[in-house]
Formats: C-alpha cells, structure tokens, sequence
C-alpha cells in the first residue's frame, strides 16, 4: 500500500506540473567510459520578455470633457460699420445697404499630446460631423499648427490627411483655429460640430 501511495503522488505531481504551464529544463550528458578526454554537457533557457503596446492623445485641457470652441460671428451694420448690441429699438443710421463681417475673436491655441511605443510610431488623424445646412461649412474652420505636432490639415474637412509621429518620444504641438467664410450669409443660429482626433499605432 505505501509504494502505490508513493507511485500516486507522483503521478499527481507531474500531472500538476504540466497543467500549471512549469517550465521544463533542458539537460544533456557527456560520457567516456575510458575516464580520459574532455567531455561536455550542455543546457539552455529561452528567455522571453514582452513590452505591451500603448498609444496616448491628449487635445485640450487635462480633463474627461471636451472643450469648446466658440465664436460669436459678427455683423456690421453700413454705412458707418455699426456693430449691433443686444437690446431692442436700438438708433443707427443705416444706409440701406446689406450687412457686412465685423472682426471675429478667435480663441486660443489648442495644446496637443502624443506618445506611442509601437516600432512603426504612431499616426494621427480626425474625423468631423458637419455644421447644420444654412451656416458655416467645416472648410470655414481653419487651423494653424504652432511647432511640433502638426493638425492633419489646414482646414477642417469630413476627414483629414494623417500625420505620422515617432516612437518613444513624447510628441507635443499646438493648433490654433480660426472662423472664416461669410457669416453676413448665414441664417442666424446655433451651429456644432465634433472633431473626434484618433491616434493609431503603425
């Protein structure tokens, strides 16, 4: 009884073994049976180590909500320019003649981040809803890229032209965007759009 004992926990200890994924060393002998001479023995280990891949985007303020853009397009009234203010029944000497653009204040530049360890780097690029009919058009969006990180194109489109960026390394950049087209055109309203920015790893 204690020797089949002894074969059972054996047996249930190599079984363990090999369901618990334990490595299993390589071993090899050298033998003269003369006693003289050299002989060898070797062995090996595979050494394996894994880097998990990660990719990082930052636009915008360090926060879990988006930020806004906003302009206010501004309309002249002819032929002194009269920029109009809230209220009603307000005196101005108009000549008859269609309203004009005022100036627009465009807001600040926008901080960008990007970092990736993929060998290939990564790349970034955006997709964008379009304004509602009868308002501005994405195109009407320009943006400026400042040093470092380029925007995926000069003017907001459905879908930009992706820009590349190296491993490693944190990428920064900053973009500043800014209203054109004929606001004077415009029906009045509220007009919105989301640029959603995906950065890919290559």
């Amino acid at each position: 009884m204690k020797l089949h004992h002894s074969l059972s926990q054996a047996a249930v200890a190599a079984a363990l073994a090999l369901a618990s994924g334990a490595a299993l060393a390589e071993s090899q002998y050298g033998y003269a049976s003369s006693g003289t001479g050299t002989v060898t023995a070797t062995a090996r280990v595979n050494l394996s180590v894994t880097v998990p891949k990660l990719i990082l985007l930052r636009v915008g303020s360090a926060n879990t909500t988006l930020d806004t853009l906003s302009w206010t397009a501004a309309l002249t009234i002819p032929a002194v320019p009269t920029t109009p203010a809230n209220g009603n029944d307000q005196f101005v000497n108009w000549d008859g003649a269609a309203p004009g653009a005022g100036s627009v204040t465009n807001p600040g530049a926008v901080s960008v981040w990007a970092w990736t360890n993929s060998s290939g780097g990564g790349s970034l690029n955006y997709a964008a809803t379009a304004f509602a009919a009868n308002g501005p058009v994405l195109g009407d969006i320009a943006v400026a890229s400042g040093a470092g990180l380029a925007h995926p194109g000069t003017a907001l489109a459905a879908s930009g032209t992706a820009v590349t960026f190296a491993r490693n390394a944190v990428q920064t950049g900053s973009w500043t965007y800014s209203l054109g087209g004929t606001p004077a055109n415009w029906a009045a309203g509220a007009y919105t759009s989301t640029v959603t920015y995906t950065a890919t790893s290559i």
